[in-house]
């Protein structure tokens, strides 16, 4: 169950606290100028709105410490930290963990982790949420009501997340070693990133770092693929695709794939994700088309699936968790985006010979397509013909 929290001017505490908030982001950021009256009255006029999800489970009395998990961003980014928390769980019942997280990727750990709960903030407004006294307010009321024992945060959480955990009270406070974040010198516990590896593999390392520096025994050495049984399936055998992304620049154009729809539908059952397009009008009438619907729909269809087609985005990583062997167009992602487990059941369209890609960065994406001459020439590479052919050689192989 979700709420919405509208924070008013009636909220902002007395002046004495926003200057402490200014000063802890000073110290970080190097900057000492101080803050004038002046100021802190402009950010008492603040007005923001929040979405922030009740506890999605009754709160229980807890014999072992509090955990804070700090994930607040999209869907894929999520599937592929669930093994973390799910065996964090495993290894013990008696902690209570609490996951901040997304609207979108909520869901995932309400069916996969049934002794966690859960809190939901648009990543947006979340991130910024230190330039808005009066929601920053709100956040560390929040954070400090928990009272935890330690906060982990995801490899690529900011600065948001790194001030809350350095206020939270908690006494460990582990995440990625990163200059990204420039509040990152308050956690007591990083650890960099190896040259290309996983996301999925840091994060996990980094969950390692923390029963490591609590005494208790280790996790397994290897990081399994998240348990995503709760959700069910569906026995349909079809090809599915899903041509969504987060990102226009890591999306293989719209016309291809209902083009490259119709051509499978001659020879086998096709399952289309909508994308609320009008020109999804075009596919034929043996497509089996599903509205844009809930992570619930999605992934018990996706479980269902012989095959996947889409981009590198969270779609493609529930492929990767359910071992349902699928093609990939790449496009901007870096290696450390591939498919985190069964990789070797898909095929990953990427043109060594192009010269600007991968786009992305290691830590980030870019956001755009950074080849002015040619855009979107990483996607503009696989013409459907050439995709059909190898879908069906893949097909007939399997």
């Amino acid at each position: 169950m979700t709420s919405s929290t509208k924070l008013k001017a009636s909220m902002i505490p007395e002046k004495t606290y926003l200057r402490f908030i200014f000063r802890i982001y000073g110290r970080s950021t190097g900057c000492s100028r101080p803050l004038t009256d002046t100021a802190v009255s402009s950010a008492s006029a603040t007005h923001m709105t929040l979405v922030v999800a009740c506890l999605s489970r009754m709160m229980v009395e807890f014999t072992g410490m509090t955990l804070l998990v700090f994930k607040v961003n999209q869907l894929g980014d999520n599937v592929v930290y669930l093994p973390v928390v799910q065996s964090l769980m495993a290894a013990h019942p008696d902690w209570r963990i609490v996951v901040l997280t997304s609207p979108t990727a909520a869901r995932l750990y309400d069916v996969c982790c049934p002794g966690v709960e859960i809190r939901t903030y648009a990543t947006a407004a979340f991130n910024r949420a230190w330039l808005h006294p009066a929601l920053l307010w709100h956040l560390w009321q929040e954070i400090r009501a928990f009272k935890p024992d330690a906060c982990l945060l995801g490899n690529d959480q900011g600065s948001m997340a790194h001030l809350l955990a350095a206020c939270s009270g908690a006494r460990t406070k582990v995440g990625p070693q990163t200059n990204r974040v420039k509040l990152n010198g308050l956690l007591n516990l990083r650890l960099p990133s190896r040259s290309e590896e996983h996301v999925a593999v840091h994060n996990w390392r980094l969950a390692e770092a923390l029963m490591q520096h609590l005494r208790l025994p280790a996790l397994p050495e290897k990081m399994p693929a998240p348990d995503l049984s709760g959700f069910g399936r569906e026995e349909h055998g079809s090809v599915v695709i899903h041509a969504g992304a987060s990102r226009a620049y890591k999306r293989w154009p719209l016309r291809y794939f209902i083009e490259l729809a119709n051509r499978l539908s001659a020879q086998h059952a096709v399952t289309w994700f909508g994308q609320g397009d009008p020109a999804e009008a075009a596919l034929k009438p043996e497509v089996r088309r599903l509205k844009p619907g809930s992570l619930d729909d999605l992934i018990y269809v996706m479980a269902g699936a012989k095959y996947f087609i889409g981009n590198n985005s969270g779609p493609m990583n529930l492929a990767s968790a359910l071992g349902v062997p699928g093609m990939i167009f790449n496009g901007p992602s870096k290696p450390n985006w591939d498919p985190p487990w069964h990789g070797e059941r898909f095929d990953i369209l990427r043109d060594p010979k192009l010269a600007c890609q991968p786009c992305d960065l290691l830590s980030h994406p870019v956001n755009a397509c950074q080849n002015k001459q040619r855009p979107m020439a990483c996607m503009e590479r696989w013409g459907v013909e050439e995709v059909h052919r190898r879908i069906e050689t893949r097909l007939a192989s399997a």
